[in-house]
């Protein structure tokens, strides 16, 4: 496990003006997100909480996040939201965004998003966000943004039934701190969130389309409700995700989970 976060090799590349500033380390937690929710009310919005070690961190459907200490960024940044609070749809569309071109940035251009939010570079996933909105203490709407980016692991470290499914920076050849990842991040987030809050909510979906793993691919997206089965062909207003289905009509779906699949076939 990393001995320390170093704060000066952090704040020497962090070049946000407000998220991140305020940042709570902690060698271990619960979860990054609860912390966050108290940050919010002690330090403000913007305030972030790192951990190296996050014993149960969320996912998404009520999944876990595995962690393996020190070896992966686990950061999660409270945020409240303006007045149009129809805006938290694409909250995890924009924090996504954030992640893969904070990736890019530190060298990993092959990395792409996958619906609604997770990172991946050739079909392995890189990072997987987490966002929860609540109401906030004190009045007003809120949401904590919740990372997790595999930044040092080597394939040995997950467990085996991760190792053909999961990669990390430096097993693509990227070598970095947890200090240069977390500052990249919040700096590709800042600006995406400022433009939602100005509700310019056209260049993150666009910019969200240009790195979209699914377009033109037949697809299924494994729903609460269950299977649906169509090729991807843009996203929403709104973030959803538009298919074309067999029978040829369009179909939105709001959540769920992408799997490349063979027409009529479930998800391989």
């Amino acid at each position: 496990m990393a001995e320390s976060f170093d704060r000066a090799r952090f704040t020497a590349r962090l070049a946000t003006s407000r998220v991140g500033r305020a940042l709570v380390v902690r060698d271990v937690t619960g979860s990054t997100n609860d912390d966050a929710w108290e940050a919010l009310g002690s330090l403000g919005d913007g305030a972030a909480v790192l951990a190296l070690d996050q014993t149960a961190g969320r996912g998404r459907a009520g999944r876990t996040w595995t962690q393996v200490p020190g070896r992966g960024l686990a950061l999660s940044v409270a945020l409240r939201l303006g007045c149009d609070v129809r805006q938290a749809g694409i909250i995890p569309l924009a924090a996504g965004l954030a992640v893969v071109q904070a990736v890019h940035a530190l060298g990993v251009p092959a990395a792409r998003l996958k619906w609604p939010n997770d990172v991946l570079v050739e079909g392995r996933k890189l990072a997987g966000l987490l966002c929860e909105v609540r109401r906030a203490a004190g009045g007003g709407e809120a949401v904590v943004i919740g990372i997790g980016l595999n930044v040092a692991h080597t394939r040995e470290e997950w467990p085996e039934d991760l190792r053909e499914s999961a990669t990390s920076l430096a097993l693509q050849g990227v070598t970095v701190g947890l200090e240069e990842a977390a500052a990249e991040v919040l700096n590709r987030l800042e600006p995406l969130w400022a433009e939602l809050q100005e509700g310019d909510r056209g260049a993150v979906m666009a910019e969200w389309t240009r790195w979209g793993a699914h377009w033109g691919q037949w697809i299924t997206v494994r729903t609460p409700s269950g299977p649906v089965h169509g090729t991807a062909l843009r996203l929403d207003p709104d973030g959803g995700l538009v298919l074309r289905t067999a029978e040829g009509p369009e179909l939105t779906v709001w959540a769920g989970d992408v799997h490349s699949s063979k027409e009529g076939c479930d998800a391989v």
